[in-house]
């Protein structure tokens, strides 16, 4: 039970965990990307500021930087864009006096697009992030562009607390769901623990079945397990029963050849053989009784037609009968849930009694989901009185184990008809 829990646990915290860790990742790159976008938006509008307090009619005493003082904090170089002469860079920021952001043929670096923060390398290796801002300003408006940076240090720092903070804020969400979920889980399991409870107390002997105030979810498994207990006490009670029987049965016919055996010298053979004869049906029936399997956690029916002929051939042998004497109509697809060694006994005595006390010719049917023996009989013998014997005794027990009944009625063939079927079924 506690590797249960442990397995569900660890399954429950690798979920948790592969789901927040894909859920922050996409948070932080939207944060990031938020950032970033801001950044721009900053650059992009500094950039217009700039370009308003720049004179794009430049007098030839002009030197860069000079307008653009108050914008230290930025690394700028203006740009006029075109084919002719006057296409190159038209000014830049005082912070760039002695170093050039873009290269001698003033091309736009290839990392950089429009409106997108890029990543450059700026005076005494300063790592900056850059924007190339088109500007609409000036004599022909569209004719210059900005590249626009500023330290990356600020944003590189921003984007490392994101990271702590997610982390830090994931790992406690994480704890507080794996704890919550290890609660949830010792809850749901309680159940399973009463039961396992309830077991222990069954196997000691502190109790004969399962209480059935389960979930939903155990009340069929209990049902089933408690079904197969009352099976397995009927199995119990019927050995019990067969022993205390035999004895019983033995006690009397044992009990006279005591006293004839005390009263003289010598008992004869005959009155031993007729105490054997009158013993050895009890023992087999009782033996019968005692070894009935009844219906069993997975049981598979039986081919009807494979017990019966079985049961034939061994009547054709003990009565002596020819080929037409027992007929049968029964389709050899046709399965029946019982036991074979049980069926063939329930089979076997009623073909027995059917020629015993019926008469010939024996004819077995299908019917419904069961089968049943005809006999000849006679024309005084009557249909409702249900035929008697040990042999009829012992299928009545062995049907009834397996929630099965018999029926008699009149046969068309002139005698008997008993017909072996499910109590739930309609007998035909």
């Amino acid at each position: 039970m506690r590797s249960l829990r442990l397995q569900l646990t660890l399954t429950v915290a690798l979920v948790i965990g592969a789901t927040l860790l894909l859920a922050g990742s996409w948070l932080g790159a939207r944060l990031h990307q938020g950032m970033e976008q801001s950044a721009v938006a900053r650059l992009t509008e500094s950039a217009e500021h700039v370009a308003a307090f720049l004179p794009f009619e430049l007098p030839d005493n002009w030197s860069q930087g000079e307008f653009a003082q108050p914008y230290s904090g930025h690394y700028w170089e203006l740009i006029q864009l075109g084919d002719g002469e006057d296409a190159g860079r038209f000014a830049a920021s005082a912070s760039l006096t002695d170093y050039e952001l873009l290269g001698a043929d003033v091309a736009v670096p290839p990392t950089v697009v429009v409106g997108q923060l890029a990543r450059l390398t700026g005076p005494l290796e300063q790592q900056l992030v850059a924007v190339w801002v088109p500007l609409p300003v000036g004599p022909e408006p569209g004719r210059f562009a900005m590249l626009i940076a500023v330290p990356a240090q600020p944003l590189d720092q921003q984007t490392a607390a994101l990271r702590s903070a997610l982390w830090r804020g994931g790992i406690v969400i994480w704890l507080l769901c794996v704890l919550a979920g290890g609660a949830a889980i010792a809850a749901a399991s309680r159940p399973i623990r009463a039961l396992q409870r309830q077991l222990l107390s069954l196997q000691r002997g502190q109790r004969q079945r399962l209480g059935e105030a389960v979930p939903s979810e155990f009340s069929g498994l209990v049902r089933s397990f408690n079904a197969v207990l009352t099976a397995h006490e009927q199995t119990v009670a019927r050995h019990r029963d067969a022993v205390a029987q035999l004895a019983h049965e033995l006690k009397t016919p044992l009990a006279t050849l005591r006293q004839a055996a005390e009263a003289g010298s010598q008992v004869s053979s005959e009155e031993v053989l007729m105490r054997v004869e009158r013993m050895m049906p009890l023992i087999e029936q009782e033996i019968g009784r005692a070894r009935i399997h009844g219906p069993s956690p997975g049981l598979q029916p039986v081919t009807l037609v494979r017990q019966l002929q079985r049961a034939i051939q061994v009547c054709r042998v003990d009565h002596e009968l020819g080929p037409d004497a027992i007929r049968q109509d029964v389709p050899a697809t046709l399965t029946v849930p019982l036991e074979a060694r049980d069926l063939y006994t329930v089979i076997w005595n009623l073909l027995d009694n059917a020629i015993r006390h019926g008469g010939l010719p024996v004819l077995i049917s299908a019917t419904g989901d069961g089968f049943a023996i005809h006999d000849g009989g006679g024309g005084a013998q009557l249909a409702a009185i249900r035929p008697q014997g040990i042999g009829l005794s012992l299928v009545e027990t062995i049907l009834d184990a397996y929630g099965w009944t018999t029926t008699i009625s009149a046969s068309p063939e002139g005698g008997r008809c008993v017909t072996v079927h499910p109590q739930v079924a309609t007998p035909n």
